[in-house]
């Protein structure tokens, strides 16, 4: 009986059992996640069933997607950092769904930056500080290179564009990110990432076709790239399709630009020399101008030209320039469904440049591509640019600025009639440096064309819910063809002859990059992991060729073949090879305390075989507080707070491929007569140069307030470079006369505050605004001989001063005054003065985006202050007699105010009767005196301006093309306060890669403005 009972029990448990057990229903769901307005893929989603918590999440992979096992009827609870948190009950057999997250206003604070590898990253996790600028900040100026539309955007970043006394076709780019911290200033550039695969230039790439930016400060935060990271990383990302219908899009900017800022000219006295009126000479010592006729040059066919002698009311020297235009077409298409997406656009640029027959040419395609193939995730992206320039060289705006103000520009165009006086055989002037700029500029012309393409393959493979991998692969490629040609003059006049030459050239440059990233994640409890390893090879191959001839027999004709004498020229080859690997391991608790730890090693061919190899390690942390700490937790004053550090310390190789090889070259006469002998180079080559190691710390916080109304990020961070690497002078007993030395040593001190915030959110109004401040001290110390290293120029590294320092040629001073000789002449001190950093040390960015419904107003403010700056454009124009200091005493002699005199005796006394000649002898050796060259580099310029209008979508109803439309004045540049001593020019312009120096070669900076227009089909 009682079996029975028991039996009869067991089959009703059984019964029951399978109700509540064999009756759920086993599922498998996929899915990927998408934002909400771009309709974008979020990779790091957090999905778990609610109803078993401990089974733990898994997270969305690059594309977006999951899968996840769980039974009918259970709850997915989806989360992400600055999106809503979503619940899904699953029901009906679902297995695949589609998950729109939802912005979460309130956690502005919270967002997704672009990590190291281009792994995005929630930004409570990292110990380091990182900004981020979006595609509308990026396009606010409508610029061409994407670099410079960062310009006063990132605090601690700090961007100048550089003349390579080629015009502006295509200005060159100096970057640097919290200070210097290289003596070789070629090597203090950031690594460049795009999409994942570093690059070693991006000015080529179309800003439009850019998502967003996220500049890494500094080693700590570019840890992972170990030496290329070591001065921070730009990382771009490109845009990606939408999995939604279609959608085309237009763009077209226009913009004219005119030169501004030029150095001030004196309009009183005209050519000539010691007063007397010269109708050949080029300098303007003659008399004052007076309306009259008088010849001007020579004569011409036995007539001789005469002219007004009189200077325009307009300044003469602008009618050289021409208005430049800068013409931008843009046309792109994405789209994608569930499975992949595609972007695809089309760029056309057409520059026409200030300097007459500048010009260059920008036609660039880009397709990016995504294809999920379940646990598989693929992505291709390819970008070809094909570059045209055709600059002329350094010498017209030369020729300009040193010539007399009566000088007619207009009428100089007109150089190629025979019968003109602007003819080259007629001008009135045949000194070489002073021929007429147009001609000039029309028949001095370098050219290239350039070819870059680059592309990228990356797969990335699910094998489980907690472990990926990744392989990327990068190539990139550039062919540059050039020539530069000088058409040739023939002259009974040897001062008017122009041997012509032409120098062909091209330059070959592939850089394969191979990244192979494991990844593994998984949770455990209130604790979260994160573990990636990786390995990655870089191959650099650079091939440069150039075959020229100095003295060509026809005027027309540039071919080496139809040549008097030898050809020249050469090839150089040069390849590089890196070898990495790396780690990162990340440990959070209850997702407000964070622990990083960081290492890479490097092996780089630069370095010797026995000797290249080094190791980077890193630790950082993040702590959320106001999540960890009751008391904060729903604040209304202070609503999200974190504090973060790391601390560094990276190997760091600024040697050049081969340079510690000894390289031998031909030396004429050597052993003797035509015998063909070689000479070791001077310089010793050192096997047991090591890298350089950058030891870098960072604390900051990060602080949101009134519910994100009012966002702060403030950082302080300090680097230390030991053991710079860098040519130092020995002993010629030696047989060298330099060698490569790790010695020398640069700190860097950089305190940053960021501060973003929105001033009005009501109705149809909306104030944006935001500031960026950084305040940098970089000093040299322990310099390899001596307290002292010379940079270029007058730029130096000083140590226990700020780098670097400016030091020059004063006046010969007395309590203050200037003390001058007896015959009433400047006397130059017998040390140089040094002045102080040539660098800026404090940047301050301010900008504003203000919008009523269709119309949005926008600015860019950019102040640098503290710097020093000089000039050699004002030496020349002393000597010239164009500068109007020269004319301050109508060209008699004076006595200098405030001066003083040294008697014959060495004695000195105050200056009451000496009088000082103020010819072109006295000005020319006041002008010499370099500190009269030099200014404060202070300035706040209005950077950008942009005032838009969106057509309303009412306007658009009853036709099915255009979706929406836009209208735009744009204006870079627009104006500048600068520092009273300040006549020079924009402190923001440099010469090629240096810091506060304007060349004698250098144009002046332009200002543009014009308009734009968008539409989306």
């Amino acid at each position: 009986m009682i079996k029975k009972y028991f039996s009869i029990l067991l089959l009703i448990f059984i019964a029951s059992y399978s109700r509540g057990v064999f009756g759920q229903v086993h599922l498998t769901v996929e899915g990927h996640v998408l934002e909400e307005f771009e309709r974008t893929p979020i990779k790091g989603v957090s999905i778990s069933v609610k109803e078993n918590d401990r089974s733990g999440s898994v997270i969305t992979g690059s594309q977006g997607s999951f899968r996840i096992r769980a039974h009918e009827g259970q709850t997915l609870v989806v989360s992400h950092i600055g999106y809503l948190t979503q619940e899904i009950r699953l029901g009906g057999g679902q297995t695949k769904i589609e998950i729109v997250l939802v912005k979460d206003f309130k956690l502005l604070s919270e967002v997704i930056v672009t990590g190291a590898l281009g792994i995005k990253r929630q930004s409570r996790e990292l110990g380091t500080s990182a900004q981020s600028v979006s595609n509308e900040e990026l396009n606010l100026g409508k610029v061409v290179n994407p670099l410079l539309a960062l310009s006063s955007k990132v605090a601690g970043l700090r961007i100048n564009a550089t003349d390579l006394t080629t015009g502006k076709t295509d200005p060159g780019i100096q970057i640097r990110l919290r200070g210097t911290r290289s003596l070789n200033r070629d090597k203090n550039d950031p690594l460049y990432v795009v999409d994942g695969v570093p690059l070693p230039d991006i000015t080529r790439i179309n800003p439009n076709d850019i998502q967003d930016i996220t500049v890494l400060k500094g080693a700590n935060a570019a840890a992972l790239y170990g030496s290329e990271g070591v001065n921070g990383a730009i990382m771009i990302t490109t845009k990606s399709g939408k999995a939604q219908t279609g959608q085309i899009n237009f763009s077209n900017s226009t913009t004219f630009s005119n030169v501004f800022l030029l150095p001030p000219a004196q309009t009183t006295f005209g050519q000539g020399q010691n007063g007397v009126y010269s109708p050949v000479t080029s300098e303007s010592w003659g008399d004052k101008f007076n309306g009259e006729v008088r010849d001007f040059g020579l004569p011409i066919n036995g007539v001789q030209p005469n002219k007004v002698y009189a200077a325009p009311s307009k300044d003469n020297r602008l009618a050289f320039f021409d208005t430049g235009i800068t013409t931008q077409n843009d046309l792109s298409f994405s789209g994608g469904d569930e499975k992949g997406t595609y972007f695809m656009s089309l760029q056309d640029v057409r520059l026409k440049g200030v300097i007459p027959g500048d010009k260059s040419s920008r036609t660039g395609a880009r397709f990016n591509g995504s294809r999920r193939f379940n646990k598989l995730n693929t992505s291709f992206n390819l970008n070809y640019v094909f570059f045209k320039n055709n600059t002329t060289g350094d010498g017209p705006w030369l020729s300009v600025y040193t010539q007399p103000a009566n000088i007619d520009y207009k009428e100089a165009r007109n150089w190629e009639d025979p019968k003109s006086l602007n003819h080259p055989l007629n001008w009135y002037n045949p000194v070489a440096s002073t021929r007429n700029p147009i001609f000039m500029a029309d028949n001095n012309r370098n050219t290239f064309d350039q070819h870059t393409l680059n592309s990228k393959l990356e797969f990335n493979y699910e094998f489980t819910d907690w472990f990926d991998a990744t392989y990327r692969t990068g190539l990139y490629f550039q062919s540059e063809p050039g020539r530069v040609t000088n058409r040739k003059l023939v002259s009974n006049v040897a001062t008017r002859n122009i041997n012509g030459s032409v120098n062909d050239t091209h330059r070959g440059f592939t850089r394969f990059n191979n990244d192979l990233i494991l990844n593994f994640h998984k949770d455990f409890g209130d604790f979260s992991t994160r573990l990636l390893l990786g390995q990655n090879v870089r191959m650099d191959n650079t091939k440069q060729i150039n075959v020229s001839a100095a003295n060509l027999l026809f005027e027309d004709i540039f071919n080496q073949g139809s040549r008097t004498g030898e050809l020249t020229g050469g090839s150089t080859l040069t390849k590089y090879r890196s070898l990495a690997t790396y780690g990162e391991f990340t440990a959070g608790y209850r997702n407000y305390l964070f622990l990083t730890l960081t290492g890479r090693n490097d092996q780089v061919s630069v370095l010797d075989p026995n000797n290249n190899s080094y190791f980077s390690p890193g630790i950082s942390t993040s702590f959320v507080f106001t999540d960890a700490i009751d008391a904060f937790r729903d604040n209304q004053i202070l609503n999200y707070g974190r504090i973060y550090s790391s601390y560094n310390k990276t190997g760091n190789v600024t040697l050049d491929p081969y340079r510690l090889n000894l390289a031998y070259s031909q030396t004429a006469g050597f052993p003797f007569g035509s015998l063909v002998g070689f000479t070791p180079s001077l310089s010793e080559p050192n096997l047991l140069i090591k890298p350089e190691f950058v030891k870098s710390f960072e604390v900051g916080t990060q602080l949101g307030f009134f519910n994100d109304k009012l966002r702060t990020d403030i950082a302080y961070a300090y680097s230390d470079s030991d053991g710079q690497i860098f040519n130092a002078g020995i002993s010629s007993a030696t047989g060298f006369n330099s060698t490569i030395v790790n010695a020398g040593r640069i700190i860097n001190k950089t305190i940053e505050v960021m501060i973003n915030g929105t001033a009005i959110r009501k109705g149809d109004i909306t104030l944006d605004f935001g500031v960026n401040f950084s305040y940098t001290d970089t000093k040299a110390k322990d310099l390899y001989a001596g307290d002292e290293f010379n940079i270029f120029r007058q730029a130096y590294a000083i140590k226990d001063h700020q780098y670097p320092t400016l030091r020059m040629t004063d006046f010969k001073r007395e309590g203050g005054k200037i003390v001058l000789d007896k015959d009433g002449n400047v006397i130059p001190s017998e040390d140089e003065k040094v002045l102080g950093t040539m660098v800026p040390p404090y940047l301050l960015g301010f900008n504003s985006r203000f919008s009523y419904k269709s119309f949005t107003l926008g600015f860019q403010l950019d102040s640098r202050l503290g710097s020093w700056m000089y000039s050699e454009v004002i030496p020349r124009m002393y000597k010239a007699g164009t500068h109007p200091e020269t004319v301050k005493y109508d060209r008699k002699p004076f006595i200098m105010p405030n001066s003083m005199v040294r008697l014959a005796d060495g004695s000195i006394v105050e200056n009451t009767e000496v009088y000082s000649k103020g010819d072109r002898a006295w000005w020319d050796a006041y002008g010499a005196i370099q500190t009269v060259t030099a200014a404060k580099g202070d300035y706040l310029k209005l950077r950008e301006l942009y005032i838009g209008y969106d057509v309303p979508g009412k306007w658009l109803a009853g036709q099915k093309m255009i979706k929406k439309a836009s209208l735009g004045f744009v204006g870079n540049n627009l104006f500048i306060i600068r520092h009273s001593s300040n006549t020079i020019g924009d402190p923001e312009a440099l010469y090629n890669q240096t810091d506060g120096y304007n060349s004698f070669r250098q144009i002046p900076s332009t200002r543009s403005m014009g308009f734009n227009v968008n539409l989306t089909f």
